[in-house]
């Protein structure tokens, strides 16, 4: 079988609809993010035609740190073990090379081994594990919040107040699905988004936003301080917002947190995710 890689277009738009809803029945967004990857001009949006049909997408997005992210990788089911994955890894550090990016990353779910072995063939490797967090915000349930918490708006405060979370979080936050890394200038990017929020008088910091979809879910990136503050002040927001829920990943070792989020009424995602990553030399 002849696979062609080719940067996608515009008229290809309901061919990797249909893609994803054969590849992903169950997490479905390109609906909603197919304009944005095609207009990506720094990235690349990438299908694979076969036998003159679309059977695979994939998708190279460059982070504010410089570092890449692959995602949104979808093969359909009757052309899976044909080696389509692996000319999608090859083309994604093509691009890569080219681009002088040293670090890439994606993700996948912890019982995911076809997606994790593929990408340890590449030269990835686990870089965390993480379990998410979803609350279904229903109308009325507005919770009470310190009237403290103000957008951070000065870089460097940003980058202070960030840095201070590296290794409860161990090294990663979680946008959409989107593994950021803790890096100064990610914290100088979310305060530029408005994204970054500090209480000075119980000495708490939370990151609250979307990478894409804001109106559906609204994504809690980080927190710290005193969580009941931070998570009480997340619930409000997403009410006021009028977010259909609310979505967090934490490191799976963090067991405090994990438990405050139960206690507000917070349920665990089906399947903990793994984020790998490969530096290039």
């Amino acid at each position: 079988m002849s696979i062609i890689l080719r940067k996608a277009r515009f008229g290809d738009r309901h061919e990797i609809l249909e893609i994803e809803k054969k590849a992903t029945p169950g997490l479905l967004y390109l609906p909603f993010v197919f304009d944005l990857f095609l207009n990506d001009a720094e990235g690349e949006f990438i299908v694979a035609e076969a036998e003159g049909h679309l059977v695979a997408c994939g998708k190279f997005t460059i982070l504010p740190d410089g570092s890449a992210w692959l995602e949104t990788l979808r093969v359909i089911p009757d052309k899976k073990g044909q080696g389509i994955g692996k000319e999608f890894y090859q083309r994604f550090l093509e691009i890569a090379r080219a681009k002088k990016i040293r670090t890439l990353r994606m993700y996948t779910g912890i019982h995911n081994q076809a997606s994790k072995g593929l990408a340890e063939k590449f030269g990835f490797a686990i870089a965390g594990t993480y379990r998410g967090f979803k609350y279904s915000c229903q109308p009325g349930m507005l919770q009470p919040a310190p009237a403290a918490f103000q957008p951070v708006n000065e870089p460097d405060l940003a980058k202070k107040l960030f840095m201070d979370y590296l290794d409860p979080w161990q090294g990663f936050l979680v946008i959409n699905r989107t593994f950021y890394a803790l890096t100064p200038v990610l914290a100088a990017y979310l305060a530029s988004q408005g994204q970054l929020y500090h209480d000075p008088i119980t000495q708490s910091t939370i990151m609250l936003g979307a990478r894409f979809m804001p109106q559906q879910t609204l994504h809690i990136g980080i927190l710290g301080g005193d969580l009941s503050a931070c998570l009480s002040f997340a619930l409000q927001t997403g009410m006021h917002s009028g977010v259909e829920s609310l979505s967090c990943y934490i490191p799976g070792s963090a067991t405090e947190m994990q438990a405050e989020f139960f206690r507000y009424g917070f349920q665990t995602e089906a399947s903990d995710l793994i984020v790998m990553e490969a530096n290039l030399i």
